[in-house]
């Protein structure tokens, strides 16, 4: 059996976090269609995203936080 995968409902979001979210959801799996316009919460959904991926979006959009810090996000 493998890691469980972490889930976040879109639903749990308010407007501005949802906002926020989509958006940058859209800048780490470089989806230019994504941040033109919206997509529907069943496609946000069936998104899945590697750690490595996160890991290297967070170091260059906050490039001043140590890399300790991400490693603990």
């Amino acid at each position: 059996m493998g890691p469980r995968p972490l889930v976040l409902h879109l639903s749990a979001l308010s407007d501005a976090e949802y906002k926020l979210f989509t958006e940058s959801l859209a800048d780490i799996t470089d989806d230019d269609a994504g941040r033109r316009h919206s997509r529907s919460d069943a496609d946000y959904e069936q998104v899945s995203v590697g750690v490595r991926e996160v890991r290297a979006w967070l170091r260059g959009r906050y490039p001043n936080v140590s890399s300790a810090i991400i490693e603990e996000v």
